[in-house]
């Protein structure tokens, strides 16, 4: 009796030592999941040679951000698709949001005033507080596309 379960022992210990368990590490599929849910709220990206949201293309360079699809999906209600703030929403507004064609306005502004409206909202300059602030829904890749197709408007 003492044999077999000495035998029986054996066995489930080189079973045992034969499987190898691999954890489950959740903060790759975590980074993952953001992207893609970022991608579906409204943060379009380009997919990557793998077709991956994010991340980087075949030859290593960091995945391109749409600014002009995030402008459409997030900003054209208020400030026209062709950034002139001439939409139904803008009409009803007071006061206007910001025409992003005026040339005058376009010299006079810089980038980083542009992204802190952006990111924090139009109070945090002074503007309208109907602006509201993007900075929780927009990462600085996103942020900074969106000001490119900004001053794209005054071209």
């Amino acid at each position: 009796m003492l044999k077999s379960r000495t035998l029986l022992a054996v066995v489930a210990v080189s079973a045992l030592s034969a499987c190898t368990l691999e954890w489950f590490d959740p903060s790759k599929d975590h980074a993952k999941f953001k992207a893609e849910e970022n991608a579906a709220n409204g943060a379009s990206v380009k997919l990557n040679a793998k077709g991956e949201v994010g991340g980087t293309t075949a030859g290593g360079a960091a995945a391109e951000v749409d600014g002009k699809a995030i402008y459409a999906a997030n900003c054209s209600a208020c400030h026209g698709d062709i950034g002139d703030a001439a939409s139904p929403a803008a009409a009803a507004m007071n006061p206007k949001p910001r025409n992003f064609t005026d040339k005058a306005w376009q010299s006079a502004s810089d980038d980083a005033r542009i992204t802190k409206v952006i990111k924090e909202g139009g109070a945090s300059v002074g503007l309208s507080p109907t602006m509201p602030p993007w900075g929780a829904q927009f990462d600085d890749a996103q942020v900074a596309a969106l000001v490119a197709t900004i001053r794209a408007f005054g071209k």
